[in-house]
């Protein structure tokens, strides 16, 4: 018997949906639930346990590099020269060398007191009646603990925690490294006492934040003997602290780890040897408090899991609103761009595939729109073509020749004044033939204005004043043939003043980061404020209407500009006025290998 299965054609996708969020989440979301939720509290346990061990780590690690460096100091005290002439004895200091030594000194002391701020002074008393006491000033009785110093006759002793009265604080409690400072050549020789007093609140806040959460229990550090030194802020109840039965019992374990109960209470206890000390810092964790910490996770699991059912649930809602809905809105706005409106845009709102879909759709509807917008610049090239056949109809070698031919005559009759307006001539041609390139060079360009410049200056004689600078070393900037000429054109024949005895035309080239400016400026008359703001939108980015005569030419220019250079250069109007017009051209500085232009035989 040959069982065959129909595809549910009558399935809506609402039904579909449905079945496979049955099947394939709510069943395997309950099934994974219970078993994160049967395995999770084992492994909670174990990462807080590993997370407290690095912390316990970390902050031991850290103490035992302060109490090095204190320890540095010490023995830094008895190799210092300084230190032993300050405290011997014979032959006796003079009142200059005792100042000396004593400055030098204190210029340590200071130093290791700005850089360790646990250590809020440091004392040294010498048998010879000198003394220097840095820091906080303290009173009080320490001679239990400067005796536990002279016995171990130059070792290093570490106090408890202990009060003394501070003149800036009041009553505070310190942990104290004492130690007897012996003469380097004779060793059992004493020559002082070295006190280094360390602030036990900072001490008992480093190892209480750097191991603990608030609330979370208390931290200790037990000495070799089993002795209490110092405990966090945080106490057990009933002042409850470890004693050597249960260090003994700690140490002795193979994990470093053990439970105890305190009054009633049950707290996960472990431990850290300081590096090179007999110190143990001890923490003891409640353990109500490691299940309220994973209670709360396991309240956000649950929230989790719920929350994944409703967002599967709001997915077959969202299906709509995702995929359908997006799909219909692309194709309103494809028949707005059919009708020939081409502001339509498709809003992005994430980034899957639709999105994507939907930026591309922008993307072709601004390139059709740039399209459309910049035909006038095609016509503009076409309009440039036409120019190139209409010069390359003339052959510039004749022409060249010929003016050669003619400057060469006017020399041998001695016309020095025709022969060089006839070379002047000669250049502004060369300059002006294309060669099938409108690049050319900026120095090409500025000796084109130079010749052009000079023959207006002989046809207007005194009433033409000009000055051409250019910046060393751009001489061979890119630029387009025929940018500089018109404006200087422009400010003979729109700008001149008549009512001037002299009209002054100032041509500047120079650098400015990497662009390079051109200023054409003179002293005309200036534009009208109506024709300086229609020149001025025209040389916006964008389309724009042409206008006539000197804007139309400005136009023209920055066109090109922008065409062959991008957008972000071209031309502008620096000012003007009645006193006169500034214009500035704006090009980036790179460097041509060919220059535009004709070469030709002379």
């Amino acid at each position: 018997m040959k069982i065959c299965w129909r595809k549910p054609r009558n399935f809506g996708l609402k039904r579909k949906a449905l079945v496979i969020f049955l099947l394939f989440v709510i069943l395997p979301t309950i099934g994974v639930g219970v078993i994160v939720q049967y395995k999770y509290n084992k492994v909670l346990r174990e990462q807080f346990i590993s997370s407290t061990r690095r912390n316990l780590d970390n902050v031991t690690s850290q103490l035992g590099e302060q109490t090095k460096m204190v320890e540095d100091i010490a023995d830094y005290f008895i190799l210092s020269p300084d230190m032993r002439n300050f405290l011997r004895s014979y032959p006796p200091l003079g009142n200059e060398q005792k100042a000396v030594y004593k400055r030098n000194i204190e210029d340590f002391l200071t130093f290791q007191l700005m850089s360790k701020s646990y250590i809020r002074s440091i004392v040294i008393s010498g048998f010879n009646g000198n003394s220097i006491e840095m820091g906080e000033p303290f009173s009080g009785d320490e001679g239990v603990w400067e005796r536990e110093a002279v016995a171990r006759k130059g070792g290093i002793y570490w106090t408890e925690g202990y009060p003394l009265k501070s003149s800036w604080n009041g009553q505070v409690r310190v942990l104290s490294m004492i130690r007897i400072l012996n003469s380097f050549s004779e060793i059992t020789k004493p020559l002082g006492m070295l006190t280094i007093r360390l602030d036990e609140a900072s001490i008992a806040a480093q190892l209480e934040k750097g191991v603990l959460a608030a609330d979370y229990g208390s931290v200790f550090m037990v000495g070799g003997a089993g002795d209490l030194i110092l405990e966090s802020v945080n106490r057990l109840p009933g002042g409850y602290v470890p004693g050597p039965s249960q260090m003994h019992a700690l140490t002795t374990g193979t994990n470093k780890l053990a439970a105890y109960t305190v009054a009633g209470k049950r707290y996960l206890t472990m431990y850290n040897q300081i590096e090179n000390s007999e110190w143990k810092v001890v923490v003891m964790i409640s353990e109500a408090k490691m299940a309220e910490e994973f209670r709360g996770v396991k309240i956000v699991m649950l929230i989790i899991l719920t929350a994944i059912l409703v967002l599967a649930l709001t997915a077959l809602f969202g299906f709509h609103y995702t995929i359908i809905r997006p799909i219909l809105r692309l194709k309103i706005e494809t028949g707005r761009v059919a009708g020939g409106d081409f502001s339509a845009r498709v809003p992005i709102d994430s980034q899957d595939e639709i999105a994507e879909l939907n930026s591309k759709f922008n993307e072709m509807v601004m390139t059709i729109q740039q399209l459309i917008e910049h035909k006038y610049k095609l016509e503009l090239r076409e309009r440039e073509s036409e120019l190139r056949l209409m010069q390359n109809q003339m052959d510039p070698h004749f022409l060249y020749n010929t003016l050669d031919m003619i400057r060469w005559t006017a020399r041998l009759e001695q016309a020095e004044q025709s022969s060089q307006l006839i070379e002047m001539l000669s250049r502004f041609f060369r300059a002006s033939v294309n060669n099938g390139s409108y690049q050319t060079t900026l120095g090409k360009e500025m000796e084109f204005v130079q010749a052009y410049l000079y023959l207006q200056q002989y046809r207007l004689g005194d009433k033409l004043s000009y000055s051409l600078h250019l910046e060393p070393g751009i001489e061979d900037a890119v630029t387009l043939k025929a940018t500089i000429q018109p404006l200087v054109e422009n400010a003979l024949k729109h700008a001149w003043n008549r009512s001037r005895p002299v009209n002054r035309i100032e041509v500047k080239a120079y650098t400015a980061g990497d662009e390079i400016r051109i200023e054409v400026t003179d002293n005309g008359k200036g534009m009208t404020a109506d024709r300086a703001r229609a020149v001025a939108a025209a040389l916006k980015p964008g389309p724009s209407e042409r206008i006539a005569g000197h804007g139309g030419a400005l136009h023209n220019i920055h066109e090109r500009l922008s065409i062959f250079f991008g957008q972000a250069f071209g031309l502008k109007i620096i000012y003007t006025s009645d006193e006169g017009t500034g214009i500035r051209i704006t090009l980036p500085l790179q460097r041509t290998e060919r220059e535009g232009g004709e070469d030709h035989e002379q």
